[in-house]
């Protein structure tokens, strides 16, 4: 049997039943730490494959007989908090299985709560990488292979005896233009397997990007551990050559950025802009972006590049909430970055939360008036959930009850955060009016209707709107 150097895993929601396949998830795209992770390993001359079970609708029994097939000397899992219990499902089983393959963790939950994961699941990782990944995991792989002691090699954890040995951290990636692009060809068709949010797709066949890292914000709800606070991009040039394999080799029409704040490296984002506009392309695309960091300038070109909708962190319509969050955004500009992408032709989408530390009835409707007075095509309502590595993890049992579970990290119930003066059914209530109240205004409609220009916009607004009706009318 032919092996397979490593087999690179994210694995979805499953139940303990081993056949039973995972459910489809809307907006499932292709996991880009994982696509950026494989592509390295495979230019240093390593056989890899990426086994994306949510794409494939493999059950754990076909991801374990993959595994066996393949017959990799290592598994990579990649997991976020909500995430974590099903990568130790996964590993457990393909440890029982093949229990001579090494099994490698990386991602945010595990460089967030390292001691308290690899004590919880003992027997199930082998080595946790902390940070990101590409060089750590090239050195580890290669420490394995010459039986070298594993503390040598930066940024790692693993247990001994017991105990949880951390190495010395890895330094962050500074030349982003060294790295290989994202490994695409090693995942199943992206036409056919990978399919946005109508809310958040502009074209038919769409995908994403991700073309920086770090984020200068420091919201308190916020986890930055693996990529930090220094923006850090690739060049405007490097992101030409991706979307140019997306466009052309993938006939993909509309491209997320979903890097934390897009906009945030001026410069490059015009220079992309500019190279987009002479290519001429058919093409759609949208971001997401910091309110302070956008200029009517910069929206006027990324409009004449293709931008079609862009969407902003608003968090709340309380000044008390606001500073409480340390945001660093004022409510001028909010609401100048939204009047200057309504001026210049971009689609607006603003992102909320409920149920923040301190948060009260009068503080929620501060945030529904100021919602109903931006110029918002788009809203996204989320529970204030906590993290571990966010910066209020630490003292928020002085807020309200929160449940430490990680199974419990739900950003769209009420999940593991409940402030004070509150219960659960009361916030999910809130959540259904805010929608109803932004979505089924007079104004708000004939607005959707006016812009339906082709039978995909029109499919888009039936579905969309069906499903606001049945998650928050026919469910009363």
């Amino acid at each position: 049997m032919e092996q397979t150097d490593i087999v690179f895993i994210a694995p979805p929601a499953y139940s303990n039943a081993i056949e039973q396949k995972p459910n489809k998830q809307s907006g499932h795209l292709p996991n880009l730490g994982i696509c950026s992770l494989a592509a390295v390993v495979e230019r240093e001359g390593y056989k890899v494959f990426i086994l994306d079970a949510v794409a494939l609708q493999y059950s754990l029994l076909q991801v374990v007989d993959e595994v066996k097939t393949k017959n990799p000397k290592y598994v990579g899992l990649s997991a976020m908090t909500h995430s974590i219990s099903y990568a130790a499902m996964v590993a457990k089983f393909i440890k029982e299985k093949c229990p001579s393959v090494k099994i490698i963790l990386g991602g945010v939950h595990i460089t967030s709560a390292t001691e308290e994961t690899l004590k919880k699941y003992p027997e199930y990782f082998d080595v946790a990488i902390i940070g990101e990944g590409e060089v750590t995991l090239i050195e580890l792989m290669r420490t394995f292979e010459n039986r070298e002691v594993l503390s040598k090699v930066a940024g790692i954890a693993f247990l001994v005896n017991g105990e949880v040995v951390k190495t010395k951290p890895r330094e962050l990636v500074k030349n982003m233009d060294a790295l290989p692009f994202p490994a695409w060809h090693l995942l199943p068709d992206l036409r056919t397997h990978y399919t946005p949010t109508l809310i958040s797709a502009g074209g038919i066949s769409s995908n994403h990007l991700v073309t920086s890292r770090g984020c200068p914000g420091k919201c308190i709800f916020c986890d930055t551990s693996v990529t930090g606070h220094m923006v850090r991009g690739y060049s405007a040039d490097y992101v030409l050559e991706m979307i140019d394999i997306l466009h052309k080799k993938y006939k993909i029409d509309d491209i997320q950025f979903n890097d934390d704040t897009f906009v945030t490296l001026r410069k490059r984002l015009f220079d992309i802009c500019e190279k987009l506009i002479s290519k001429n392309y058919k093409l759609k695309w949208s971001c997401d972006a910091r309110a302070s960091d956008v200029t009517e300038e910069g929206l006027k070109l990324m409009k004449a590049a293709g931008c079609w909708q862009i969407a902003y962190g608003v968090e709340t319509g309380s000044p008390r909430i606001m500073e409480f969050l340390k945001k660093r955004v004022t409510f001028d500009q909010i609401r100048n970055a939204c009047k200057w992408a309504k001026k210049a032709g971009i689609s607006t989408k603003g992102f909320f939360i409920i149920g923040h530390p301190t948060e009260t009835r009068e503080s929620i409707q501060e945030t529904l008036d100021f919602m109903l007075s931006l110029d918002l095509d788009v809203i996204g309502v989320t529970f204030f959930t906590v993290y571990p590595g966010s910066p209020i993890y630490s003292s928020i049992h002085e807020y309200g009850t929160f449940n430490p579970d990680w199974n419990c990290v739900n950003t769209y119930e009420v999940g593991n955060f409940l402030p004070n003066g509150f219960t659960a059914e009361e916030l999910a209530e809130f959540r259904k009016h805010i929608l109803m109240r932004f979505y089924f205004r007079p104004r708000q409609i004939l607005k959707y209707v006016a812009n339906v220009r082709s039978v995909y916009d029109l499919y888009r607004l039936v579905i969309g709107g069906s499903k606001v009706l049945k998650r928050n009318v026919l469910s009363f």
